[in-house]
C-alpha cells in the first residue's frame, strides 16, 4: 500500500501546533544551557589570574553552564547565585579582575594565603550581601577602596600581610555588624580613625603598620603641619598612661609663640626634604637605565642568579661579581648553616650573604623548591630572603642586612653597654620575634617550625625591630602522615620543644 505523501508531511513536522512546541522547547532548552551572568563574571575573574589558574581552575570551564560545580564556588538555590568563593592556598596570582563586582549575591569571598597583587577592585562595593572577606597574605597594593563601608552585613574583614598601603577609611567605622578586623602587618599611616567600630578593635588588628597612629594603638598622632598633637615625653612612663602636669597660661603661650614663631621655618625644611627626594627619584630612574644595560652582559658560566618577592635594582653580573669577591674580611658571622657575609653594593646598599655549606644542602631541585616557598614569605619580624645564587663552588642566599646585628651580639658586645636595652626595648623584640614564629607556624602553608630559634637568629634593625633569620632551613614541616623528621639541624646540643614526643610518635607509627 502506497504511503500517503501528506500524511508523512504532516508526520515529520509535527502537525502544526505540534511542531511550534517542539521548537520551543528547543529554544528552552539552548537558553537554559547558556552560561549564567555570575558564570561570565568567574571567567573573568580566572582571566585575570595567572597561568596556574588554569591548572587549579580546570572546572571553570564555559562549556559548564553551572559554575554552582566549579572548584570553590557555592550557590543559593533555587535561583543559582554564586555565594561564596573559597579558593585559598591555592598558588593564584594575577589580579582580583572589577568583575567581582557583579557577583551581587557573593556573601564571601576566600582568596587568602595566595600570590595576588594588584589593588582591591572599588567594584567589590557592588557585592552588597559580603559577610565575609579574607585576603590576607598575598601582594595587594594600593589603598582600601571606601566604597568598602557600603558592604553594610560585612562580619569579617582580614587584609592583613599584604602591601596595602594610605590612610584608613573612615566609612569602615559605619560598619556595624563588623566583628572581626586585621589589618596587620602592611604600610598603612596616618591617624587611625576614631569613628564608630574602629575604635572597639585592639591594637592587634593594626599591629605592623608602623606610620599608623591613634587612640586604638595608643601611639599619639603629629598635627597636619608636622607638630607633635601630644608633647614628646622621653620618661618611659609617658607611654603607660600617666598623665602629664597641667602648664599654666604663661607656658601656654609661650608654647604657641614658639609654634607660630617655627611655622617659617618647618615649611623651609619641607620644601627642601621634597626637593632631595625628587633628586633622588630622577637618580633613581637614571640607575635604573643602567642597570637595565649592565643585564645583558655575560654570566660566568654555570652561575645562576634567582630573586625572590622585590628584583633587585642591579644586574645579574653585577651581583655576581660582588659575590665572587667575598672573602675572608667580609665575614661578620658564622651560622649553624654555614658563614654569613657582608656585600655592599656601589651605591652603599649593604646585604647579608649566606654561604651553605656544601655537606648540608639537599638536591638542587628541591634544595631551590624550598627556597622558592621560603622567597615568598614576608613577614614584619621575618629576613627577607631576597635571592639565591648557585655558583660554581657554592650555594649562596642573600638576605636584608640588618645594621644592628643579632640579639645575642647586642646583649654581649659593645652595643649594650653604649645604648642598653630597657624593658620596653626588650618587651618589642619579645613579642615581635613571638608573631614572626607564630606567623611560621600557622600562616605559612606548609607550616615551618624555625627548629634553632635563638638570640643569634634573631636580629635587630635600627629601629630595634627584630627579625626571625635562618627559618626553613632546617626542613620544612610537610603536614602528611608520612613525613619523619629524623634529623636534628642547627645549632649543637639545641633540640627543639616537640622533637623528642613527635619522635616517639613517628616510632609508634613505622610499628603499626
Amino acid at each position: 500500500m502506497a504511503a500517503n505523501p501528506r500524511s508523512g508531511t504532516k508526520r515529520l513536522t509535527g502537525g502544526g501546533h505540534g511542531g511550534a512546541a517542539a521548537l520551543l522547547l528547543l529554544l528552552c532548552c539552548t537558553a537554559s544551557m547558556a552560561l549564567t551572568p555570575d558564570g561570565e563574571a568567574l571567567l573573568e575573574l580566572k582571566l585575570a589570574f595567572n597561568a596556574t589558574a588554569g591548572q587549579r581552575l580546570g572546572s571553570w570551564r564555559a562549556a559548564d553552564p553551572n559554575p554552582c560545580g566549579w572548584e570553590g564556588v557555592s550557590c543559593s538555590f533555587p535561583d543559582l547565585r554564586v555565594q561564596a568563593i573559597n579558593l585559598p592556598y591555592m598558588q593564584l596570582g594575577g589580579i582580583i579582575s572589577p568583575s567581582i563586582g557583579r557577583l551581587t549575591k557573593l556573601q564571601r569571598l576566600a582568596l587568602h594565603q595566595n600570590s595576588l597583587h594588584g589593588p582591591i577592585p572599588a567594584e567589590i562595593r557592588s557585592c552588597t550581601e559580603l559577610r565575609a572577606i579574607y585576603l590576607r597574605a598575598n601582594y595587594l597594593q594600593g589603598g582600601i577602596p571606601p566604597g568598602i563601608g557600603d558592604l553594610t552585613h560585612l562580619t569579617i574583614l582580614d587584609l592583613s600581610s599584604n602591601l596595602l598601603r594610605g590612610a584608613i577609611p573612615a566609612t569602615i567605622g559605619s560598619l556595624t555588624h563588623l566583628r572581626f578586623l586585621n589589618l596587620s602587618t602592611n604600610f598603612f599611616s596616618g591617624e587611625i580613625p576614631n569613628v564608630g567600630v574602629l575604635g572597639t578593635f585592639k591594637s592587634s588588628s593594626y599591629v605592623g603598620n608602623l606610620e599608623l597612629c591613634g587612640l586604638p594603638i595608643q601611639k599619639g598622632c603629629r598635627g597636619t603641619l608636622g607638630f607633635p598633637a601630644v608633647l614628646p615625653h622621653s620618661d618611659p612612663l609617658s607611654s603607660s598612661g600617666v598623665s602629664p602636669i597641667t602648664n599654666n597660661n604663661k607656658t601656654s603661650h609661650f608654647l604657641n609663640g614658639v609654634v607660630i614663631g617655627s611655622m617659617s621655618t618647618m615649611a623651609v625644611a619641607l620644601v627642601a626634604v621634597l626637593g632631595f627626594l625628587w633628586v633622588c627619584l630622577l637618580s633613581r630612574k637614571k640607575n635604573g637605565v643602567n642597570y637595565e644595560k649592565m643585564d645583558k652582559q655575560t654570566v660566568p658560566d654555570g652561575a645562576k642568579l634567582v630573586t625572590y618577592q622585590w628584583n633587585l635594582p642591579y644586574s645579574s653580573g653585577e651581583i655576581i661579581r660582588r659575590l665572587e669577591l667575598l672573602d675572608e674580611e667580609d665575614v661578620v658571622g658564622c651560622g649553624g648553616f654555614g658563614t654569613v657575609y657582608k656585600m655592599v653594593m656601589d651605591d652603599g646598599t649593604a646585604f647579608a650573604v649566606k654561604r651553605i655549606d656544601l655537606n648540608r644542602e639537599r638536591r638542587d631541585k628541591t634544595f631551590e623548591k624550598e627556597l622558592e616557598i621560603l622567597g615568598s614569605i614576608r613577614h614584619i619580624n621575618l629576613v627577607n630572603l631576597r635571592g639565591y645564587c648557585r655558583l660554581s663552588t657554592a650555594k649562596l642566599l642573600i638576605y636584608d642586612f640588618m645594621e644592628l646585628g643579632s640579639l645575642d651580639s647586642y646583649l654581649h658586645g659593645d652595643a649594650q653597654e653604649d645604648q642598653p636595652l630597657n624593658w620596653n626595648a626588650r618587651m618589642k623584640i619579645a613579642l615581635g620575634s613571638a608573631r614572626g614564629l607564630a606567623y611560621l607556624h600557622h600562616d605559612c602553608s606548609p607550616g615551618i617550625v624555625h627548629r634553632d630559634i635563638k638570640a643569634s637568629n634573631i636580629l635587630l634593625d635600627r629601629c630595634l625591630e627584630p627579625r626571625v633569620s635562618d627559618f626553613g632551613l632546617a626542613r620544612l614541616l610537610v603536614d602528611n602522615e608520612t613525613h619523619v623528621t629524623t634529623v636534628v639541624a642547627g645549632t649543637f646540643g639545641y633540640l627543639a620543644p616537640g622533637v623528642p614526643a613527635k619522635r616517639a610518635l613517628d616510632r609508634e607509627i613505622r610499628r603499626v
